[in-house]
């Protein structure tokens, strides 16, 4: 599936910028997925979760202490932010930038989202996300700049 990176413009600001992906034929992100398909049942958990992506943009950056770390592959920048039981995968650039994706509801009674099939569903979306931003990065098709904003190349291809 080919995808493009959006920016979050109400998160976004000017400490950190805050990107979500858009599939093609998609109209909606995955930031906007994750939160209709939530928000019903756990809307305090989703609305600490955008207040701390507020935050993040608009007061401290994306410090690495807001995020659970190591969530996928070692090395590809894959966190989780957590509220209570929610889980939202970004992929963590620095303190200007992050790239998310979706996530849901970790119940109490398991210990790792690979217990879940929906929440594994979710985590291994985001590491191929990851893995391809990752590549273009290495490949000079995206670049990021000091503010957190992109430089993208017409030549990028972004698919999982």
């Amino acid at each position: 599936m080919k995808f493009e990176i959006i920016n979050i413009e109400e998160f976004s600001g000017n400490m950190a910028q805050i990107y979500s992906i858009m599939y093609e034929g998609d109209d909606l992100t995955l930031i906007d997925h994750f939160f209709e398909e939530n928000a019903k049942e756990h809307t305090e958990e989703v609305r600490e979760i955008a207040k701390k992506l507020m935050v993040m943009g608009h007061d401290t950056g994306c410090k690495q202490n807001f995020f659970k770390e190591n969530e996928g592959a070692p090395g590809d920048g894959m966190v989780a932010l957590r509220y209570k039981q929610m889980r939202l995968y970004c992929l963590r650039y620095d303190n200007t930038c992050i790239f998310i994706g979706s996530g849901g509801y970790k119940p109490p009674n398991i210990k790792a989202y690979q217990e879940d099939s929906i929440l594994n569903s979710k985590a291994q979306e985001m590491k191929k996300i990851a893995s391809c931003i990752n590549r273009a990065i290495r490949e000079k098709d995206l670049k990021v700049r000091e503010d957190g904003s992109l430089f993208i190349s017409d030549f990028i291809e972004l698919e999982i």
